[in-house]
């Protein structure tokens, strides 16, 4: 079963398919003291085949695994970078890699443009997930994604603002932990008031 953090689901997911790299990224697993960890092979293979990306029975071993956490990394890196700046090598030549692997080329027979991965298979999946930051690129929604500001949480959320400033996935769960920490590190720092009981 799909792992994705409750509050990040609760968060408004981003538009069209750029979801769906949203919710790529976004998959983790816990450990038993509730650390986040990289996601298992069965969850990303079971993420795949839930979106269409994949068939049941496509082979999803230990190098289609070692690639798809590759792959997340530079969806994330090329997400937080700036626009109209590159994306960290080394995440520019992970997203190349699966580019080049899965053969994408444009068609234009589907009304607006869109990237289509000549390979099937977990190669194609991955060119797909490319091809859709890709355009989300081009576009400007990929500059929408941003990472929760809650140092426990590596979610990233899709931001609605008017000026660009949302900071938590969810507000109800994130923000208000981080306002909570906030309030108490100030009655820490400043101690009990004057003339209060406590």
């Amino acid at each position: 079963m799909i792992d994705i953090r409750e509050h990040d689901s609760a968060s408004s997911p981003a538009p069209g398919d750029l979801e769906i790299v949203q919710r790529f990224v976004n998959l983790h697993d816990h450990d038993d003291r509730g650390r986040t960890l990289d996601p298992p092979p069965g969850m990303v293979r079971d993420f795949l085949i839930q979106r269409g990306l994949i068939v049941p029975g496509t082979p999803y071993g230990a190098r289609e695994h070692r690639e798809a956490l590759r792959l997340a990394g530079a969806l994330r890196a090329l997400a937080l970078t700036g626009e109209g700046q590159a994306p960290p090598p080394e995440a520019a030549a992970a997203l190349d890699d699966v580019s080049e692997a899965a053969g994408l080329h444009p068609h234009f027979a589907y009304g607006d443009p869109v990237l289509v991965p000549a390979e099937g298979g977990v190669t194609g999946a991955f060119g797909r997930l490319v091809a859709i930051a890709f355009l989300a690129r081009f576009e400007g929604t990929l500059a929408h994604l941003k990472q929760c500001a809650n140092e426990g949480c590596r979610a990233l959320f899709y931001d609605r603002s008017k000026n660009h400033s949302g900071r938590w996935c969810s507000m109800s769960a994130c923000g208000n932990r981080a306002k909570v920490r906030a309030w108490r590190e100030r009655q820490r720092a400043h101690g009990p008031r004057a003339g209060s009981d406590g």
